[in-house]
């Protein structure tokens, strides 16, 4: 049996498998889970691994095996069928560059369980990118046992599919300011984003950039459906879809999405990954590159660091300035691509911050406010991929942070 140690060879199996398929059209989300024989009916603890977006190479195997081609479906499964799908699947755990989760759990999990109790049902779920009802039991419990990550995930990917779509379009723009505004795709980003969040969490609260906030729960869902509107609308790729969770406890769930690249840098709060390609490897922040991302499209009538740290050669000296006018670049620090990240402002409850530096503190950056405090305590943020950076930044910015006023935090 062939073994794919390499991505392109995985990536080379999926397309096989996936032009196999007439009309093939990858799931939204998918999973494979066990009803015991003693459940009255599929329950969502029957489905612990929930794929949102990610893992098409097992998606499509077990779509081959099943004879699913698209849209929301569930299927039961005998356990020849399992064990094919095992099979097929099996060459893809060569390759060490992410953990192989489904085959772990279909093989390891699954035929043991089955072979404890033959009377339990294997059941596939897939669901279709636009929402369906169904009868199924199966498929709402599967629904029901979307983690709020694997929301996150659906919903800022749905966003970023509309973003990707509308790219190099001739779009309408929608003045905000006398440099700002938004564009038909930023409103219908939004849009599929809060449909997606309705969907599965419809009792939570929603604040979006573009429409503003509705709801009054304590779990409440940050949105920038559009992050870098002026580069996309210039058609520069430089751009993010931004989502992330405030609840009681803090922000634990983000993702910030990356239309055109296809790449979601997402954490549920225990650490944070970079989904591509079929699977998910986790951040590792370094200072390498030197670059710094300063954020300088602050306002004009109040105090903002931004431009005067950019033009500073004692900053040029040790690093490489870039101005990129995306929060995408703060996800860049936790990922390593970038040394740093810098901004003025008020960033608590911020659409455009919270889902970046939800990923810059899982992936183990260093994250203070320009001052070095707690993020939040006073003015904006310093992202750092280490101790040593984050110091040197802190004594750059600090001369720029007095003569602009330290304590106006707005």
């Amino acid at each position: 049996m062939d073994r794919w140690k390499t991505m392109d060879e995985i990536l080379a199996a999926r397309a096989r498998f996936e032009s196999a398929i007439k009309g093939w059209a990858p799931p939204a989300a998918h999973g494979v889970g066990i009803v015991p024989s003693t459940a009255s009916a599929p329950a969502a603890e029957h489905f612990p691994l929930v794929n949102a977006y990610g893992h098409r190479l097992p998606a499509v195997v077990m779509a081959t095996v099943v004879g699913h081609t698209g849209g929301t479906a569930a299927y039961r499964l005998t356990r020849q069928e399992l064990e094919r799908a095992i099979e097929l699947l099996s060459p893809a755990e060569a390759y060490v560059g992410y953990d192989h989760p489904n085959l772990w759990r279909w093989r390891d999990k699954l035929l043991p369980a089955l072979t404890a109790n033959p009377e339990a049902e294997v059941v596939a779920v897939f669901i279709g990118d636009e929402p369906e009802s169904s009868s199924d039991p199966a498929i709402d419990a599967f629904r029901a046992a979307f983690p709020d990550s694997a929301v996150a995930i659906t919903a800022a990917t749905a966003g970023a599919a509309v973003v990707r779509e509308m790219y190099g379009t001739d779009l309408s723009h929608f003045d905000k300011s006398p440099t700002d505004f938004a564009t038909e795709a930023d409103l219908a980003s939004e849009k599929a984003i809060r449909e997606t969040i309705a969907t599965y969490r419809p009792d939570d609260a929603f604040e979006g950039e573009e429409t503003g906030r509705t709801g009054s729960s304590a779990r409440r869902w940050l949105v920038d459906p559009l992050c870098g509107t002026l580069n996309y609308a210039a058609q520069t790729p430089l751009a993010a879809v931004n989502v992330a969770l405030v609840t009681p406890d803090g922000v634990h769930t983000a993702v910030s999405a990356d239309p055109i690249s296809e790449e979601i840098f997402w954490t549920d709060g225990t650490a944070a990954w970079l989904r591509k390609g079929g699977g998910d490897t986790a951040l590792s922040p370094t200072p390498r590159t030197r670059l710094v991302d300063i954020q300088s499209d602050g306002p004009l009538d109040r105090p903002f660091v931004g431009g005067q740290l950019v033009a500073d050669p004692r900053l040029r000296a040790e690093f490489g300035p870039r101005v990129m006018s995306s929060t995408l670049a703060v996800a860049w620090v936790a990922a390593g691509r970038r040394a740093a990240y810098v901004t003025d402002g008020h960033l608590e409850g911020s659409v455009h911050f919270t889902a970046g530096i939800a990923l810059c503190q899982a992936a183990g950056c260093v994250v203070t406010d320009l001052s070095g405090d707690p993020i939040h305590t006073g003015r904006g943020m310093i992202a750092a991929a280490d101790a040593a950076t984050h110091r040197k930044l802190l004594d750059l910015v600090r001369p720029h942070l007095d003569r602009t006023g330290q304590t106006d935090r707005t």
